[in-house]
């Protein structure tokens, strides 16, 4: 019951980007221990404008016993900032592991306000087993909006005999695979392969997708 809740809230946020992108702020919450989700549409990507991990209102995650409502992690816009940043979607951890602990014994919550900026992006795609290069021109560095590895369309790399109809088939990995490789170099090549993002649908042809922006090393 959870996975499917945590997944209509993950695709509701989706669908709320997608509405209101480019105009007001929009603010997804997640209590202690849970994940909470930033998500733009394509072609966009996540501004954090601010950022509470503690608690500033009763109300909010509400537990017996609980009453501290006066505390907040000062480094929690500093670290969602790092993390979510730049790219088309991101999952962040509401817990004391990402953030410390601002106030023991207090049932806390991550509240996030946040834009959806218009990016410059780029698109490639590689086949399975086929290696993918991106690169930008002289002065600029690469910087990993989005990637996919997997399948979510029948038709990109549609090979005869080989099984595409799975659309629902995305590796975890692949944005962070990406990021590490990739984000502030001018260029750089990956295969794509299940040992380089594992496996997520077994017996599915699928295919590595980047979206990339060039960003100006001297702004």
């Amino acid at each position: 019951m959870m996975v499917i809740l945590a997944l209509q809230l993950k695709y509701w946020m989706v669908f709320l980007s997608i509405i209101i992108a480019g105009g007001e702020p929009m603010k997804t919450l997640g209590c202690e221990n849970d994940s909470v989700y930033l998500s733009c549409p394509k072609g966009y990507a996540v501004d954090v404008l601010s950022a509470l991990y503690g608690k500033k209102d009763r109300r909010i995650c509400h537990h017996p016993g609980n009453d501290n409502a006066n505390c907040a992690a000062g480094n929690a816009l500093t670290i969602t900032k790092f993390k979510c940043n730049g790219k088309q979607n991101c999952v962040i951890e509401a817990s004391n592991r990402v953030f410390g602990d601002p106030c023991w014994g207090t049932i806390k919550y991550l509240e996030v306000t946040y834009d959806c900026k218009k990016v410059i992006i780029s698109t490639t795609t590689a086949c399975e087993h086929k290696t993918l290069k991106i690169s930008c021109p002289h002065g600029s560095y690469l910087w990993i909006v989005n990637a996919l590895y997997g399948r979510v369309n029948p038709l990109t790399c549609f090979e005869e005999g080989q099984k595409t109809a799975t659309t629902n088939c995305d590796a975890s990995t692949a944005m962070g695979v990406l990021e590490s490789r990739c984000n502030n170099l001018r260029e750089c090549t990956i295969v794509a392969e299940n040992s380089v993002f594992g496996d997520p649908c077994f017996g599915i042809f699928k295919y590595l997708e980047v979206d990339y922006e060039c960003r100006n090393s001297n702004p």
